[in-house]
């Protein structure tokens, strides 16, 4: 199974760790959410494996390609649409989720402009990159960052001051019954696998998305949200944990390191974790630009022979971007968030529909 897939998913899920859904989880600590992560890990590589399986039917073409030869434009224009803004927000609640963390955890004088406007010059050149360097960029950035987080979190489960009685207090509430906030959250993680619909072109799938690859990500799914859920728990205790705004991002600065040069485990944790959230936001947004740019070409729009329309769209998400980080408080963007989670079984549903729809007018 191609690679790339699998680092799409890990960038999701590692992004995810001290963003949102951490919070989300928290706040439905009381309402169902274990059995809620219970039912993610089994429905997410189930999503995963069929996208992929429908993915395989079409080799070396992107989502804009495969629905502009097998439908009419009155159907691709809307969905292509609805996908690239879909994809924007994706990349729009990562980027004002990491600028927030950043103002209140880094530099809290900074202007938030500021933070938002040199977040946003890093991931422009990003997004103007070709598919394949999106994807060794990604594979750079992981290859040189999940060792350290991989420390990190191990760092953190070693912590003597992770209390265990505290986890088992959050797991005696497995018999209530699960959330759909918390199931959407939860099942978030496994979404890296729609940046298929621009990078299908560069992969290759020889074999079947089996059943051992669907274990296999189940169980990463099981790591990945046990570590989300519990250990904040763990170490701030059961009652309180719906109170913090980034659960992960204080449980990180309870540990210490004895022997580092620097000695608050926070620093270095922010500065990896936000490593790999650019990553995940130029993903994204390079997806979305890709999907605006298959619907919308200005012929008109040259300058020394070079069309100028993808430059026009970056500015715009990057103006949209400013404008909504000014704007919006935390109420605002978990709220954002949450609705964001929580339509995205019509995005599953849309998706899977028009790869159906294709796959059949294809074999006509």
């Amino acid at each position: 199974m191609n690679r790339y897939l699998y680092y799409f998913i890990i960038v999701t899920m590692v992004t995810n760790i001290i963003a949102s859904v951490p919070r989300i989880l928290m706040g439905e600590s009381k309402n169902g959410v274990i059995l809620s992560m219970v039912i993610a890990v089994i429905v997410g590589p189930i999503l995963v494996s069929v996208l992929v399986n429908l993915f395989r039917h079409f080799p070396n073409m992107s989502l804009p390609e495969i629905l502009k030869k097998s439908t009419s434009k009155w159907f691709y224009y809307p969905v292509l649409l609805y996908f690239a803004i879909s994809w924007y927000l994706a990349g729009l609640i990562t980027l004002v989720t990491y600028v927030l963390l950043f103002n209140t955890f880094i530099s809290s004088e900074t202007s938030i402009v500021i933070t938002t406007l040199a977040f946003l010059i890093i991931i422009s050149f990003g997004m103007l990159m070709k598919e394949k360097s999106v994807l060794y960029t990604t594979e750079i950035v992981l290859v040189m960052f999940l060792p350290i987080i991989f420390f990190l979190i191990m760092k953190v489960y070693t912590d003597p001051r992770l209390e265990w009685d505290y986890i088992k207090v959050a797991a005696t509430h497995i018999q209530e019954l699960p959330s759909y906030n918390a199931i959407s959250a939860a099942a978030f993680i496994f979404i890296g696998v729609v940046n298929l619909s621009i990078f299908n072109k560069y992969m290759n799938f020889n074999k079947k998305f089996g059943l051992k690859h669907m274990l296999l990500l189940a169980l990463a799914g099981v790591f990945t949200l046990f570590t989300t859920y519990f250990v904040p728990i763990g170490f701030n205790g059961f009652e309180q944990i719906e109170n913090f705004t980034f659960p992960w991002v204080t449980t990180s600065d309870a540990v210490r390191l004895k022997f580092g040069i620097i000695e608050r485990l926070i620093f270095i944790f922010l500065i990896v974790f936000l490593g790999v959230a650019f990553i995940s936001l130029l993903i994204h947004w390079h997806v979305s630009l890709k999907l605006f740019e298959s619907i919308v070409q200005i012929k008109r729009l040259k300058w020394k022979e070079i069309n100028l329309t993808s430059y026009v769209l970056v500015i715009i998400f990057g103006v949209i971007g400013i404008l909504v980080t000014r704007q919006i408080s935390e109420y605002e963007l978990l709220k954002l968030t949450l609705f964001f989670y929580n339509i995205l079984p019509i995005f599953y549903g849309i998706l899977i529909g028009s790869l159906l729809i294709a796959k059949r007018r294809l074999k006509t």
